[in-house]
């Protein structure tokens, strides 16, 4: 298709024929049919080389936290045996300024590569492309756009702080509760392999059938579980809090995932929007922190869930909240078993005055923040109390 210049060049070409035929002056036919020739020698030269460019899109990394940079990677391929027309790409990011590149020719049979970064403010999906190629005859009298590449998605997740876990239940340690005696696995019951006797094991652990089959010692290579259970509950109700509290309360919860799924916990994920997400490994809590990165404030939402008691009963609940903690705490209750600890996070809105340090529900621990305050270090003022 004819650009500005193109249109430009055949409006005077037609004008200068136009003259040439009123007063009779042949050189201007001449000068017209030059012009004409060009512009479709343009057109015809853009049709042809349009297609020699190929370009494919790679995004690393696809999934990445909030406040970090992706690269997004063109790359670019000519397999005809001329050389490519002068580009431009574009491709558009949801929520940024759009990418905008020029690409000289490639030689036949080449390669290369380009690529721009993309960095992240805000969790979400965002929103890449669709790519668009506009390829421009060296005249500048015609060009073609086409779309290079579909439409992709760069998933951001969560800011998630460095924190410890919530302690568990009456203060328990994890190494405590690597050397509690009703740890499963410390009678020898349970096991999940056989592994080669090695100088100090415990001679109560050798599987004498197996030795005597391989003709050496082998010892049971013990499974140890998970340490503990923890909830997560995060209030999404669209009047608990801001935007901006509401993004917090979000980082707040998945930072506190994080830290108990690193422990090795089994880790739940509550919602006041139904939402009830298990993770017992790391593909889970990756899975979690993807919700997290989606998850809206709702109108329906409600304090009025079913809280399902954990097989063990020792969960240790960290509830991420703006308000109206001692309701979500006493719903959370509702038929659960004793023993379980509580902390209660609640981001202040701006020029809200400090308050007490604990809920009216005597087992929860409440994490004030005020405005402008770290979470990470509020959290580890308390939680190693």
């Amino acid at each position: 298709m004819p650009t500005r210049a193109g249109f430009a060049t055949a409006t005077f070409a037609v004008l200068a024929l136009v003259a040439g035929r009123v007063f009779g002056i042949f050189e201007l036919y001449i000068i017209a049919a030059s012009m004409l020739a060009l512009v479709a020698c343009a057109s015809l030269w853009v049709l042809l080389n349009w297609r020699s460019l190929h370009v494919r899109r790679m995004v690393n990394p696809a999934r990445l936290h909030a406040g970090s940079t992706t690269t997004v990677t063109l790359d670019l391929s000519n397999q005809r045996l001329a050389p490519t027309a002068v580009a431009r790409i574009t491709d558009e990011v949801e929520g940024t300024i759009r990418a905008d590149a020029h690409v000289p020719p490639i030689r036949r049979n080449t390669n290369t590569r380009a690529s721009y970064r993309v960095p992240t403010q805000t969790r979400g999906r965002v929103g890449i492309g669709p790519m668009k190629t506009r390829v421009t005859d060296p005249f500048g009298l015609a060009s073609s756009t086409r779309t290079s590449a579909p439409d992709t998605s760069l998933l951001v997740l969560p800011r998630v702080d460095t924190i410890s876990p919530p302690p568990q239940p009456g203060g328990t340690t994890a190494q405590q509760m690597d050397r509690s005696p009703n740890r499963v696995g410390s009678n020898g019951d349970d096991f999940s392999s056989l592994r080669a006797y090695a100088i100090g094991d415990d001679l109560r652990k050798v599987h004498w059938p197996s030795s005597a089959h391989n003709g050496e010692l082998v010892v049971r290579n013990e499974h140890i579980p998970e340490h503990g259970h923890s909830m997560v509950l995060l209030d999404v109700r669209s009047s608990a809090a801001d935007a901006d509290r509401f993004e917090l309360m979000v980082s707040a919860a998945a930072s506190i995932v994080v830290a108990c799924r690193e422990r090795g916990d089994r880790v739940r994920l509550v919602t006041t929007n139904g939402l009830d997400h298990i993770a017992d490994t790391s593909a889970g809590c990756d899975a979690i922190l993807d919700l997290l990165a989606v998850v809206e404030q709702s109108k329906s939402a409600s304090v009025s869930l079913p809280f399902r008691a954990g097989r063990s009963g020792s969960e240790t609940s960290a509830t991420v909240v703006a308000d109206d903690a001692d309701t979500l705490i006493a719903s959370m209750h509702s038929g659960r078993t004793a023993g379980q600890s509580n902390y209660v996070v609640r981001f202040q809105p701006e020029g809200a005055s400090p308050q007490a340090g604990s809920t009216r529900l005597t087992s929860s621990r409440m994490i004030d923040i005020q405005h402008g305050d770290d979470f990470a270090s509020a959290w580890t003022r308390i939680v190693r109390r």
